[in-house]
């Protein structure tokens, strides 16, 4: 059996609403479905949730939940007719508001930010839409702006605004955002992205929020800010996940310099043996195309090569024509990548001197598995603890993650190489080792005459106490 260990993110929308298209989605491969609260009500996402978990359910797979906040993303207002088009050299005002829905003449641009008039200043640059159109303040003063079209192009209604950086006074984490937080606990999501993270204190106080609600939450740091990218290690460390947000990091640093700043944080991710995310535009011609382009096919192979944990799709599978066939083919893209001779994952060490019990257990355990050629690591675990550190030790022996908690199974959704499977409270470690061989044979992982390591705790059933490993050979 073939087992993919890099996990795939697909971003839901109208494309894949339906119950059909979700599971379709989750046959084809998806490990995570991802909620993009930019845009849609809290009813909409309440319906989504239901059908994932529902499609999950009738699919028998486990299928984590990522909210992903809008953060402080500036945007237009709407436009006559619902587009803009614009000529290099043409002029236009830019005026603020305050109403998503307002509708702008074919010479203005609303945009979406207070003080705007004070904050923007002659020479100053904004790229509209991802950088497809840019323009340049040409007149400030007396709460009036004017700008000239320096990339033509033509907008859509409420498309994204670059503003520079250091002028942004909008906290990461907004109003908004803080409402869209509490809803999504309300409704058990399994992780939580932070949209334009500046600092490690912004990632803590999602952290304190999700606490506070008494439903701790993986949080997910977006990295697309040069202020992330200056203090990226601590957010990195203060994070439990990461994700390279190749959008507005594309827009804010030149273009040449985005692959060697992934690089930077996928190696950093791995240091610190947090997981890391490659996202944004991964199979983007497969919004309308069958087939990925040769560039394509291979940004996705180099995040794996690279040690990504998972890869993520957006336009492809909220509203493309074929998001099942997108997955479908990022699948074969990881798995010939994983098969081939190029691929050598390296495990993370610890960067402190002395590693902790159930760590130095897990990563133990993945050597035993290697020298006596096992098929299959075994992690029984309550808190998904002693499965993530046998992940970050990238072992050749698949990971099936077994634990009766769901919300452990899902939360490992994300996290490479791991198979999660939900298996009832045990009473001993006897009965574990017999169920994991029952379930091994079941599921195909095992045939008879192959080994597999089993790694756990005793006292059986307590959180934190990974302190045994066991062989088995498969009878």
């Amino acid at each position: 059996m073939t087992i993919r260990r890099a996990k795939i993110i697909c971003t839901l929308g109208p494309a894949s609403d339906s119950p059909e298209a979700l599971v379709e989605l989750i046959e084809a491969g998806m490990n995570v479905a991802r909620l993009n609260f930019s845009h849609g009500s809290h009813e909409e996402h309440g319906e989504r949730i239901r059908r994932v978990r529902a499609a999950a359910d009738l699919c028998r797979k486990e299928v984590a939940i990522l909210q992903d906040l809008c953060g402080p993303k500036i945007r237009t207002g709407r436009f006559e007719g619902g587009t803009l088009s614009l000529e290099r050299g043409q002029e236009v005002a830019l005026a603020e508001t305050s109403n998503a829905n307002a509708v702008a003449d074919e010479s203005t641009v609303l945009i979406q930010y207070p003080g705007l008039a004070d904050d923007l200043h002659v020479g100053d640059v904004l790229l509209l839409d991802d950088g497809r159109v840019n323009i340049e303040v040409v007149e400030a003063g007396g709460g009036k702006l004017r700008a000239r079209c320096t990339q033509a192009g033509t907008l859509r209604d409420k498309v994204g605004v670059h503003i520079p950086a250091d002028r942004v006074r909008i906290e990461t984490l907004t109003e908004k955002d803080k409402l869209d937080l509490s809803f999504g606990l309300s409704q058990g999501i399994d992780f939580v992205a932070l949209s334009f993270v500046r600092s490690a204190a912004e990632v803590r106080l999602v952290r304190d929020i999700c606490e506070a609600w008494g439903r701790p939450t993986p949080v997910v740091a977006k990295l697309e800010t040069p202020q992330a990218i200056e203090h990226l290690e601590p957010i990195i460390l203060a994070s439990d996940a990461v994700m390279v947000a190749r959008g507005d990091l594309g827009v804010e640093f030149p273009p040449e310099h985005v692959p060697v700043i992934q690089r930077k944080i996928l190696g950093l991710a791995r240091l610190h043996q947090r997981p890391a995310i490659v996202a944004t535009e991964m199979m983007q011609s497969m919004v309308t195309a069958q087939r990925p382009t040769r560039a394509e096919a291979s940004d996705v192979a180099t995040a794996v090569f690279d040690g990504a944990d998972a890869v993520m799709l957006s336009g492809e599978t909220a509203m493309g024509n074929h998001p099942a066939l997108v997955v479908r083919m990022m699948h074969r893209i990881i798995v010939e990548a994983e098969q081939s001779s190029f691929y050598r994952p390296s495990g993370s060490r610890a960067v402190a001197e002395r590693t902790r019990v159930a760590e130095s257990i897990a990563r133990g355990a993945c050597e035993i598995a290697k020298s006596v050629g096992a098929k299959v690591l075994v992690a029984f675990t309550e808190s998904g603890s002693t499965a993530r550190f046998a992940s970050g030790a990238r072992p050749t022996a698949a990971i099936i993650g077994l634990s009766p908690n769901v919300k452990t199974l899902r939360q490992l959704c994300l996290l490479w190489g791991i198979v999660p499977m939900y298996v009832e409270h045990l009473r001993d470690s006897d009965e574990m080792i017999q169920r994991a061989h029952a379930l091994l044979l079941a599921n195909g992982f095992v045939a008879p005459g192959d080994s597999f390591v089993a790694v756990f705790g005793a006292p059986v059933g307590v959180a934190g106490t990974t302190n045994a490993i066991q062989v088995k050979v498969v009878e």
